[in-house]
């Protein structure tokens, strides 16, 4: 018979202490991890980076990561063309991710919409310096006197030229370097000397000017000779007004009268620029990775000339937003985010943008730093930045806009005419939207059954 007595027990007791730790420890594990787990705010963060700028993003959003383990940042990447309508309708189902990106002029659609929260908080005490920004970059993303958005970056339209071809043309300065046009008539001279029949066939084989994005080239004439879309307020619709027909008229007189430009229908402008069969190219600054990974070309990149009366250069920024709706931790979270993204944002330039904040254009790194010749050259126009107008009807007053400058370059009808039809047509569009009310915000959707993850 087996002794009663506490020691002979001890063995037992021991092997059941040991097989209830064992039994025990994997529920304390988890209910550790999920302590861990909840501790850690997830950031959804939506944007239309699909190109090489989205893998230098990516670099940033894992290096915040690895810096903040109590914040998990999830990038979502989608193209251009998509993009709005989709942050659009998670807006409305109130299912829109924490931190988003919007270029300046799309963001009036979302705020009228109530999707978006102001960032007046994130700017000035114990934030981003306001006056680190230029005054009229960050005036840009106000809305009713509220700023709905931090400029990671302005991207500006400039001028790419061929140093080869400007040397062989004899367009040089005193020393035999290329000398870039930086007026009226020094453009009109350069693209003439560059325009060049080679082979006698009576077709140019390099041409001196192409137009590449008509809505950005042809807004910049416009904006140089003191045109404007609309009226300040927003009221009228102006892109007809005299100033914009002589723009366009410029525009159009190059490839129909003066024959110095090709049409838009009969050439592909940035792959000649790029081939070397063109001089000079008016194009943005994120186009610089494509010659950046080009090694045959000799080009080079100055400020735009001024073939008006006052200089301009169309501009857009990328503007980290944030949903109306976020809570405290939500809130905290993203804060940090938006300033890690706005102070490392040269390594985001470095990607083919100009960096917004003076402090970092001022920086040794941006001064001197070969890999950002092209970006101090765009840079040199940000005070006469022109952003397009920034309407909740942005969409569809475009759609007209372009429709027009194709119609006027392609010779189908007159600028005169081709901007009144886009006029009649937008006025119709102000009309409609003066007669609407704006849709709920979005946490209104949100209570009406909306909620959830990202479509």
């Amino acid at each position: 018979m087996r002794s009663s007595h506490p020691a002979n027990r001890w063995p037992l007791t021991f092997t059941i202490a040991c097989l209830l730790l064992v039994a025990f420890a994997p529920a304390c594990d988890r209910d550790n991890a999920r302590g861990a787990a909840a501790d850690v705010v997830t950031i959804r963060f939506w944007n239309g980076f699909t190109g090489p700028d989205g893998r230098t993003m990516l670099r940033l959003v894992q290096r915040f990561n690895r810096e903040n383990p109590d914040v998990q940042v999830i990038m979502q990447r989608m193209d251009w063309g998509t993009y709005y309508n989709k942050l659009f309708v998670a807006g409305l189902g109130g299912r829109a991710p924490e931190v988003f990106v919007a270029h300046t002029d799309s963001l009036a659609r979302f705020t009228r919409a109530g999707f978006v929260r102001p960032v007046d908080d994130l700017l000035g005490a114990g934030g981003l310096d306001p006056a680190d920004f230029d005054a009229n970059v960050l005036g840009a993303v106000v809305h009713g006197g509220r700023h709905y958005g931090v400029p990671l970056d302005i991207h500006l339209l400039g001028m790419y030229y061929n140093r080869a071809l400007f040397k062989r043309a004899g367009i040089v300065d005193a020393d035999g370097n290329a000398k870039p046009p930086t007026n009226r008539q020094e453009f009109l001279d350069a693209i003439e000397k560059l325009r060049l029949d080679l082979t006698g066939d009576g077709a140019p084989d390099t041409w001196g000017f192409v137009f590449t994005w008509l809505r950005t080239n042809c807004f910049t004439a416009m904006r140089q000779n003191g045109g404007q879309l609309f009226t300040d307020d927003h009221a009228r619709c102006t892109v007809n007004s005299p100033a914009n027909v002589e723009a366009v008229q410029f525009c159009a007189d190059l490839i129909r009268v003066r024959k110095l430009a090709p049409g838009p229908e009969n050439f592909d402008s940035w792959i000649g620029f790029r081939q070397g069969r063109v001089g000079i190219a008016f194009e943005g600054i994120y186009m610089l990775p494509d010659l950046v990974k080009q090694k045959d070309l000799d080009y080079a990149a100055a400020p735009l000339p001024v073939l008006f009366d006052k200089p301009a250069a169309w501009a857009s920024s990328h503007n980290l937003c944030l949903r109306a709706d976020l809570d405290e931790r939500q809130l905290d979270a993203a804060r940090r985010f938006i300033e890690f993204l706005s102070d490392n944002s040269l390594d985001w330039a470095e990607g083919g943008q100009v960096p917004v904040r003076k402090s970092l254009r001022a920086s040794a790194r941006f001064r001197t730093d070969e890999k950002m010749r092209a970006q101090r050259a765009f840079a040199q126009q940000i005070p006469y930045a022109a952003y397009m107008p920034t309407v909740p009807f942005v969409t569809e007053y475009m759609r007209f806009y372009d429709d027009a400058l194709e119609s006027a370059l392609r010779g189908s009808t007159t600028p005169q005419a081709a901007l009144d039809l886009a006029a009649a047509r937008i006025e119709k569009v102000m009309a409609r939207y003066r007669n609407a009310p704006p849709p709920p915000p979005a946490e209104v959707q949100a209570a009406r059954g909306g909620g959830g993850g990202a479509p």
